[in-house]
């Protein structure tokens, strides 16, 4: 599962280091996790009984484990500033100084999900070169045609090729 949880329910434990956090800290942790799980249960009733071990991080976890702000646990703080001139050797691309590093997800793009969705496709790109991404997204697109034919075999594969090139780009992505 994953949830949001406000900053402010856990600010009182800020400065403090895991596993050192008390026992109030544990028993919130404790609760949030029956409240997640009820949730769980009461959605897919049908993993009542079958969850075998669970643990809760909260965003004193990824402030300690990635030394986020405030517990964000998709990367840095948002900040407008990374679009200055000064910074644009390091936002928005995957290209480093150093030769054959290359960066992905969100270090590459942007901070949140789709940020990093759109960094790890650049940091890709970047290390496959012109022709390994053209070659990927010929297999995509293969993949896409013939599954496309599984689900309607009258269709020829020219025309699942067609038709996988414009739901590719005029679909959204199912769930």
């Amino acid at each position: 599962l994953i949830s949001d949880g406000k900053w402010g329910w856990f600010a009182k434990w800020s400065g403090t280091s895991v596993g050192n956090r008390g026992e109030d800290y544990e028993h919130f942790k404790e609760q949030l996790t029956k409240h997640l799980l009820d949730i769980l249960y009461e959605s897919v009733p049908q993993v009542k009984g079958k969850v075998e071990y669970s643990t809760l991080g909260t965003p004193l976890t990824d402030v300690s484990y990635l030394s986020s702000f405030h517990g964000g646990s998709y990367g840095t703080r948002c900040d407008v500033n990374i679009f200055n001139h000064l910074n644009s050797k390091w936002t928005t691309t995957p290209h480093t100084p150093i030769p054959g590093l290359t960066m992905a997800g969100a270090d590459a793009f942007l901070p949140a999900v789709c940020g990093a969705m759109y960094g790890g496709i650049l940091g890709a790109t970047n290390v496959l070169g012109p022709l390994g991404t053209l070659r990927l997204a010929v297999a995509f697109l293969s993949h896409f045609a013939t599954a496309l034919q599984q689900e309607n075999p009258k269709l020829s594969r020219p025309v699942a090729w067609c038709l996988a090139v414009y739901k590719s780009f005029t679909e959204p992505v199912a769930n």
